[in-house]
């Protein structure tokens, strides 16, 4: 059985929305996934470095995407509303998760942000893992969770649609 393939795309430059994207990555590693981390640049910026500028193309390769926004007043950063608006509706085998920031505070928009970011998805069909409930984890920790348990999810539909033929 193959690996699960995961993209984990996000907005933004600061350190915290990045590192955030790169433990999902390192969770999803962690759960046997492939994984592809891309970038949504701002809309003024016009180059950056090829390989990591995130397009659709990212999404139809994968079985799971986790989609990262800073938190803005609970609202998507606007270049990532964009991004999941030119998205297509995919079949019901993708899986979907997220994630968000807010300089460090654990609970300072985040929750806001990610209902918001489910309720696009939930538009574009597929499966959708929520986040993981806070209780003693810091946000680091519970970005790798996420990434644990979309890959796990991806790899049970992969599993699962070998066995039905």
């Amino acid at each position: 059985m193959e690996q699960p393939k995961v993209s984990v795309i996000y907005h933004g430059a600061a350190d915290g929305i990045q590192g955030l994207a790169k433990e999902v990555a390192a969770g999803a590693e962690e759960a046997g996934a492939v994984v592809r981390i891309r970038r949504i640049p701002d809309h003024a910026v016009s180059a950056l470095a090829a390989g990591s500028v995130a397009t659709p193309d990212d999404v139809r390769w994968a079985d799971a995407v986790v989609l990262g926004s800073p938190s803005r007043y609970g609202n998507l950063a606007p270049a990532l509303k964009s991004y999941v608006e030119s998205l297509e509706i995919v079949d019901g085998r993708i899986v979907w998760s997220g994630f968000a920031s807010g300089d460090g505070v654990l609970h300072g928009g985040h929750e806001a942000t990610l209902m918001t970011l489910f309720h696009a998805l939930l538009h574009l069909g597929g499966v959708l893992v929520p986040a993981p409930r806070a209780r003693d984890l810091d946000v680091r920790a519970l970005a790798r969770r996420t990434g644990q348990d979309v890959a796990d999810v991806a790899r049970r539909l992969r599993v699962g649609a070998a066995a039905s033929g």
